[in-house]
């Protein structure tokens, strides 16, 4: 008796090894990338001859400008990122600064400046806006000029400062409390005697207080620290570099 014919082999469909597939991602994600425009951040200030920098006409200890050149904390770094790149710096003043909710309005485009400086806070607002580039932490602490202050000044001067926390703690403290656009305008209230105090970042309360022989400075453990930061705009990776390379290095929030 015959036997019947053997089935025809089972075809089984082919799979690449997990470590072809990460080999052809690989492939394809570089051939993606080079289809991107290369950066040119970093060529064209050098191309332009000068480093734009978009900043509030008057932010003691962190920058302030006539336009023609600038002091400050910031404007010292920014000098240094100048240097390296071997240009000088065009101080692009904006008056109206932290005067409506949209940047856009204070003249703060792409277009306008290279680098933006100004006590930039890190927080979801400026991280959507731009890449930020932190150099430092700070806390808050209170200048008094006298035993018992009552009348309190408030700093809410940084883009991107949550003034909730500081106006709680003013009103748990029962005092009298006004906001101020900045340290100028906080300094001319104390010396004209309407303010006995300011409640402020710790870099600021320091330059009021060499502002004000007598005052006194306390600490305030309560409030949450900040993070401190210049700004740019995002995807100019190679000038980004430049700048990483001569701020202080902390972790990206």
């Amino acid at each position: 008796m015959s036997r019947p014919p053997a089935p025809p082999p089972v075809r089984r469909a082919w799979r690449p090894a997990g470590s072809t597939v990460f080999i052809v991602l690989g492939v394809l994600a570089y051939l993606a990338l080079r289809q991107l425009p290369p950066d040119n951040s970093l060529a064209r200030v050098k191309a332009a001859g000068v480093l734009n920098v978009c900043l509030p006409p008057s932010l003691p200890p962190f920058v302030s400008s006539d336009g023609n050149s600038a002091t400050g904390r910031e404007a010292a770094m920014i000098d240094r990122v100048a240097k390296r790149v071997g240009v000088p710096v065009g101080w692009n003043v904006q008056p109206a600064w932290g005067t409506s909710p949209d940047p856009v309005d204070w003249g703060v485009r792409p277009e306008s400046c290279d680098l933006l400086a100004g006590g930039i806070i890190v927080n979801a607002e400026t991280q959507g806006l731009m890449q930020v580039l932190p150099y430092a932490r700070t806390g808050w602490a209170q200048l008094t000029t006298g035993a018992a202050p009552k009348h309190l000044a408030v700093l809410t001067n940084h883009w991107g400062l949550a003034a909730d926390d500081a106006f709680a703690w003013a009103d748990g403290q029962s005092l009298d409390f006004l906001a101020y656009p900045s340290a100028v305008d906080a300094l001319a209230a104390l010396r004209s005697g309407e303010r006995d105090s300011v409640l402020a970042l710790r870099d600021e309360v320091t330059w009021l207080q060499g502002q004000v022989p007598g005052s006194s400075i306390h600490e305030i453990g309560g409030l949450p620290e900040q993070t401190l930061a210049l700004g740019m705009w995002k995807n100019n990776i190679t000038l980004k570099r430049e700048v990483l390379s001569v701020i202080p290095a902390l972790p990206r929030p």
